[in-house]
């Protein structure tokens, strides 16, 4: 077991100038992810580690009219009853990760930023267009949730990144649909979530998203503008060509469990064409 530094930066500033100084240097927060890693029987750490934990700017919470701000190093305990977890199918998604004493320690930013996979919460923020903020010595990036994406929808998640906070806009949901797909999905399991959200808008559907994420994630832009642009109540040949394309795109992109994921999708979308407003 090689042995390192261990750094307990107090500042956004202070962690700065430590990625700058130290070549090697990881980060953690809640590090429920740190033991995973591990594959043998000796421990093999960066030479440096900094803790961002004690962080006061990445702990806070702010609300305006329009977003929510949550520092990336918040515990998913600490979310239950803000946006968008006051809603049940997205507080019983928070729920089932790990055990109450792991969403005490775990924080929102080490969930996102799991290099391996997209983790439980990855699509539910990406269906919502969630942002997320990144900070260096120079700079704050601001970039879609999607960044973390490439093009072929695997994880992209550059090292030494900080982020710093995950904004999530406010919006009124009249349709969220939440599906887990398949086991497990941490640390390696073969699962996923599949979820959908819309709102209605005198009667037409308006900011329709479907995100699958997992191994991989998914998403057809040009069928959500399909519904998206359909009045409401939408027509069954309206589902039925939505369902058309999405099988299609999936198939092209050789996207996992497309049998699965077939039936989840129109079940979803016959979700959307009861909800009520």
């Amino acid at each position: 077991m090689n042995l390192s530094e261990i750094h307990y930066p107090r500042s956004v500033q202070e962690f700065l100038a430590l990625v700058e100084k130290e070549k090697q240097l990881r980060i953690i927060a809640g590090a429920t992810t740190f033991g995973i890693e591990q594959r043998t029987r000796y421990l093999s750490f960066e030479p440096a580690i900094a803790c961002i934990h004690y962080i006061p700017e990445l702990s806070s919470l702010h609300k305006t009219e329009r977003m929510i701000s949550i520092g990336a190093a918040c515990t998913l305990a600490s979310l239950e009853h803000i946006y968008p977890f006051d809603r049940a199918q997205a507080r019983d998604l928070l729920r089932s990760i790990g055990t109450s004493a792991v969403r005490e320690l775990a924080t929102i930013g080490g969930h996102i930023m799991y290099p391996k996979r997209f983790l439980a919460l990855w699509a539910l923020l990406a269906s919502l267009d969630a942002e997320v903020e990144f900070r260096s010595p120079s700079k704050t990036t601001i970039k879609n949730i999607w960044y973390l994406s490439d093009q072929d929808g695997l994880p992209n998640v550059e090292p030494n990144m900080l982020l710093s906070r995950v904004r999530v806009p406010l919006q009124s949901l009249d349709h969220l649909v939440i599906r887990r797909i398949g086991a497990g999905i941490f640390p390696e399991g073969d699962g996923g979530c599949l979820v959908s959200t819309a709102s209605i808008d005198r009667r037409s559907v308006a900011n329709f998203k479907l995100v699958i994420a997992g191994a991989r994630a998914f998403r057809d832009y040009e069928a959500e503008q399909r519904i998206a642009s359909s009045p409401f109540p939408i027509l069954n040949k309206t589902i039925q060509s939505a369902t058309r394309q999405y099988s299609e795109s999936l198939r092209k992109s050789g996207f996992w469990n497309t049998d699965v994921l077939l039936p989840l999708i129109g079940q979803a979308l016959q979700d959307l064409q009861r909800t009520r407003i």
